[in-house]
This record gives structure tokens, C-alpha cells and sequence, in this order.
């Protein structure tokens, strides 16, 4: 796996364009999140950068970008270099198709936490219970992104809806490369974890934060593709 990852990490900076490709995918990003920060304030009239963390969920040309690497990854023999940015309507299009998918995923979890948030901002007597709410929805939420990006990889391959919502078959496919998914999606985890982190840092973190999670995000999709790919 180390030597996965250390090929998924080095793809990006093998492209001759990489860096341009990196700064548009992290500048999209940004704007989004700046975008989403000017409409908090038009309607709130305060700046709650907390509305930014939204913006990457709606991103639909790196969302796309994702799926593109992913599917590269995904190909046999696989694709040696990233997407290249001409294609933005396609980018699109992808992007909402991938925002769906990972919806159908996490629109259980997603109503747990938003119903706990709820009740913890009631307090007293509901306090509890909305913070059991939010714990239980972001274990169900990580639980269901575990199956996630098999279950891409099978409506890639079969262009079928029904192949995505199939957690049996989908468990089965990941059986055949359990210990190497595993290991891809804990890094994935972790990654992104120090990536919030850095994008806590005051205002350095926020500008750095949608370069660094567009960069993780096509390695993400560069690992997984591979790992799904080898099981047959």
C-alpha cells in the first residue's frame, strides 16, 4: 500500500502541467468558498466563514475533475496524466452526477447530524439527545463512506444506479481487495484530517485549504481507482 499511495501522491507532479491544473482546481475552489461568504453576509449581514465549509459539497467542476481522475484511474491501461481543464461543461455534468451519488450515500447521516444540531441549540433536556444525534449521524456518515468509492467504481463500470445502492454487492468487490481498501480509505481519512487542521490556521489556512483538499481529493480518486480496479 505504501508504494500506492507514494505513486497516487507523486501523479499529479508527473503532468508537465500539473501546477497550472492544481492552481485552477484550487482557485475554483476558492472563489466558491469567497462566493458563499459574500451571501452569508447578504443575508445574515455578518461574515461566518463556517458558510465557506458548504461551498466544496456544490463544486461540481472539481467534483467532475475528481470523477474524471477517478475514472482514469479506473481504465485499463490507466490514464498517465490528469484531465485536462478544456472540458468544463463535461466537468459539470460529472460533478453533479458524483454530488448525487455521495448524496444517496449520506442523506441518512447528513439528516441525523442537521436533526442533533437542532435540538443542541434548544439545550437543556434535548441538549443530550441532539449530541447523540450528531455523534451517531457522523458514524454513519464515515460507516457509509467506506462503501462509497467502490460503489462509484460499479456504476462507472456498469452504468447502472441500482449497482451504486447495492451495498451487498458492493461489500463483495471490496472483499476481493479488503486489506489494500482499508488501508486507502483510513488514509484518506487522515489526510484530510491534517488537511482541517492546516485550514485552521487563520487566514493562511483558509487560502491554502482548497489547494491542498483539491490536491488530496485526485489522489484520493488516483489510490482508489487503482485499488478498485485490481479486483477484477
Amino acid at each position: 500500500m505504501l508504494n500506492r499511495a507514494a505513486k497516487a501522491m507523486a501523479f499529479p507532479l508527473e503532468d508537465r502541467r500539473w501546477l497550472p491544473k492544481i492552481v485552477i482546481g484550487g482557485a475554483v475552489g476558492l472563489l466558491l468558498e469567497t462566493l458563499f461568504v459574500i451571501l452569508g453576509f447578504l443575508l445574515t449581514q455578518e461574515f461566518a466563514l463556517a458558510g465557506s465549509l458548504l461551498a466544496p459539497a456544490v463544486n461540481f467542476p472539481v467534483l467532475g475533475f475528481t470523477l474524471a481522475t477517478f475514472q482514469g484511474a479506473l481504465a485499463a491501461p490507466p490514464a498517465e496524466l490528469l484531465p485536462s481543464w478544456s472540458r468544463w461543461s463535461a466537468f459539470c455534468a460529472k460533478g453533479l452526477l458524483l454530488f448525487v451519488l455521495v448524496l444517496a450515500y449520506e442523506i441518512v447521516p447528513l439528516l441525523f447530524i442537521i436533526s442533533g444540531f437542532g435540538l443542541l441549540v434548544r439545550g437543556s433536556v434535548a441538549l443530550t439527545l441532539g449530541v447523540v444525534l450528531m455523534l451517531l449521524g457522523m458514524l454513519i456518515g464515515i460507516t457509509a463512506g467506506f462503501f462509497l468509492p467502490m460503489g462509484v467504481a460499479c456504476y462507472l463500470k456498469e452504468h447502472r444506479l441500482e449497482a451504486v445502492l447495492h451495498p451487498t454487492v458492493v461489500w463483495l468487490r471490496i472483499r476481493k481487495v479488503l486489506t489494500e481498501y482499508v488501508e486507502a480509505y483510513l488514509l484518506g481519512l487522515g489526510s484530510f484530517i491534517v488537511a482541517g487542521l492546516i485550514g485552521a490556521i487563520p487566514i493562511v489556512g483558509l487560502v491554502l485549504w482548497p489547494f491542498l483538499t483539491f490536491y488530496l481529493l485526485v489522489v484520493g480518486a488516483r489510490l482508489f481507482g487503482d485499488v478498485c480496479s485490481s479486483e477484477g
